[in-house]
């Protein structure tokens, strides 16, 4: 089997986006379609945001799509320069535990090296323990002094002086 990452384009996005809904069921997160959509089409029109791909696999000569990658872009003082977060890694329940992933990663690594990328980061449900130990045996480790925090914001009619 021969697996390979493939750039989204307009004919293949709404895999991608059937793949992101996929994702979020599996996770239980909450879906936000129209969000989804834009932000996808943004990162794929700005490739300064990030990267998104398709993981292609080849069997006998037959091409499916089984998952995808999703990479965000960054930058870090504590790291010295861009870093990447791996915003999402999916891959199909059938595919899963095949190497696809073992894989893929040290390529998109060196990918990312090669674009300047000093570090990369992801984020694991915390009740997914084998994630969890994927990625530990690849190499990430939880950074046990933090705890990742997020808050959603949207924009408003603020008078803010910020001086640039």
């Amino acid at each position: 089997m021969n697996i390979s990452l493939v750039a989204p384009n307009a004919s293949s996005v709404n895999n991608l986006l059937n793949l992101i809904e996929e994702l979020f069921d599996y996770e239980a997160l909450p879906q936000k379609t129209e969000q989804t959509q834009q932000a996808i089409q943004q990162l794929i029109a700005n490739p300064d945001l990030g990267q998104a791909w398709l993981v292609e696999a080849d069997e006998a000569g037959e091409k499916m799509v089984v998952g995808h990658i999703i990479v965000s872009y960054s930058f870090s003082l504590e790291h010295g320069g861009k870093i990447g977060l791996i915003d999402q890694f999916y891959l199909k329940p059938e595919w899963r535990k095949q190497g696809i992933g073992t894989q893929l990663l040290p390529e998109i690594e060196q990918s990312l090296a090669q674009l300047g990328v000093r570090a990369l980061s992801l984020e694991v449900n915390i009740g997914n323990a084998g994630a969890r130990s994927f990625y530990e045996k690849q190499g990430y480790m939880p950074r046990r002094q933090f705890c990742n925090m997020t808050k959603d914001i949207t924009p408003q009619t603020v008078s803010l002086n910020i001086a640039s």
